[in-house]
């Protein structure tokens, strides 16, 4: 499977990384981090555009999970029942989902992401108990920015040595490195306004008459 979806990425570049997305995010027996890191090995090997991987990346996860939310939403308290849904949904996650929601609310949506078995069964919760799709979108977006752009980056970066951690099941720990480097990068921008607004302000009385 993963030579395949090599292939199909090779020779369809971002339509196929966007449609594989999409049929992760609706159950495809698919590793979305697979689909990801290919795209960026593909632009290392191919000279593609890294930054338009990352975006057609972000869009495929977005749709792909919205459209779970859909089916959560449509079926609504159905959905435990449902024959194939209910498998995802077992009482032991969706207990747990349940007061990650009750203190969490939609942030419980950028969380579950990132924490092994419950990306699915969050979605699809979220959208059958309510939650706005206003902010599943932004918490969903805001996670799935994180993974787009790190794992395209990655894939680009260090291509078949990440591909065998994926499929020797680190994927978690690619997860966490991801989110590291963001979230140096985060603090350095953040150092870098202040010093820009502690510069303005010492400039200020000088330009005064």
């Amino acid at each position: 499977m993963e030579a395949q979806v090599a292939l199909w990425i090779a020779g369809f570049s971002y339509p196929a990384v966007f449609l594989l997305l999409v049929l992760c995010g609706v159950g495809a027996p698919l590793s979305e981090e697979l689909v990801v890191i290919t795209g960026g090995l593909v632009v290392a090997r191919s000279g593609a555009s890294l930054p338009m991987m990352a975006l057609t990346a972000y869009l495929g996860i977005l749709a792909g999970d919205s459209a779970l939310y859909r089916i959560g939403r449509s079926l609504g308290p159905r959905v435990f029942s449902h024959p194939k849904l209910a498998k995802m949904l077992t009482p032991t996650r969706v207990e747990l989902l349940r007061k990650m929601f009750a203190r969490r609310g939609a942030l419980t949506v950028f969380l579950a992401r990132f924490l092994p078995g419950l990306r699915a069964p969050a979605f699809l919760l979220a959208g059958a108990t309510g939650v706005p799709y206003r902010r599943f979108l932004l918490a969903d977006g805001a996670a799935a920015w994180v993974a787009a752009m790190g794992m395209t980056w990655l894939g680009y970066r260090f291509g078949p040595t990440v591909l065998a951690d994926v499929q020797g099941g680190l994927r978690w720990l690619l997860y966490v490195a991801v989110a590291a480097g963001v979230g140096m990068l985060c603090v350095r921008w953040m150092k870098r306004r202040a010093l820009m607004r502690a510069a303005r302000v010492i400039q200020a009385p000088e330009a005064e008459p």
